[in-house]
């Protein structure tokens, strides 16, 4: 389901209903999240530097190509990994205290073997940019992704592709060992 989901929002044009409940209110005061995040943006800066240093060093097999179409299906279904430590419990009120995401869905969903939470952006204006951009969460300055192993994860349809561009479906049995 939440696959199937994924790949459809990329080619959304409008935007998913709310919960049906609405969006929650936080009960953390939002001068008190700013405050945080205010304290935290320069280690959050320096540590994009330091892997844009490292992907200068060692460059990722896959670049990063295009721009934001300001869209905003990134911001619609946000998925955070599901724990139940007292770290995990940590990264939900941060995320959703701190930085106003919302759970879409009650209970985790399945994505590539992991349960994770499936949440929205309540920073997330009507024509598709962020209300709060200077003072944005770390994954969404890192959106999308393109680490050093595996393929870039890039929602279809947002402007950005991948260069060169990967195969949408791998054969798992013609994998050949170089030599």
């Amino acid at each position: 389901m939440l696959d199937d989901l994924l790949e459809n929002v990329g080619e959304a044009t409008h935007q998913p209903p709310s919960p049906s409940t609405g969006i929650p209110r936080r009960w953390l005061p939002s001068w008190v999240g700013s405050t945080v995040k205010c304290i935290v943006l320069p280690f959050v800066l320096i540590d994009l530097a330091m892997q844009r240093v490292a992907r200068f060093i060692i460059r990722p097999p896959f670049k990063r190509e295009g721009g934001c179409k300001r869209r905003g299906n990134c911001c619609y279904y946000v998925l955070i990994q599901h724990s139940n430590s007292l770290v995990g419990r940590f990264f939900y009120f941060w995320y959703t205290q701190v930085h106003g995401f919302y759970l879409r869905y009650k209970e985790p969903q399945f994505y590539e073997g992991k349960q994770m939470y499936v949440m929205g952006c309540r920073y997330l204006q009507k024509n598709g940019s962020c209300k709060a951009h200077f003072l944005r969460p770390l994954m969404c300055r890192k959106w999308p992704v393109v680490e050093h192993f595996g393929y870039p994860k890039i929602l279809k349809g947002c402007g950005y592709r991948s260069s060169p561009p990967y195969p949408t479906d791998m054969p798992e049995d013609n994998f050949e060992e170089p030599s």
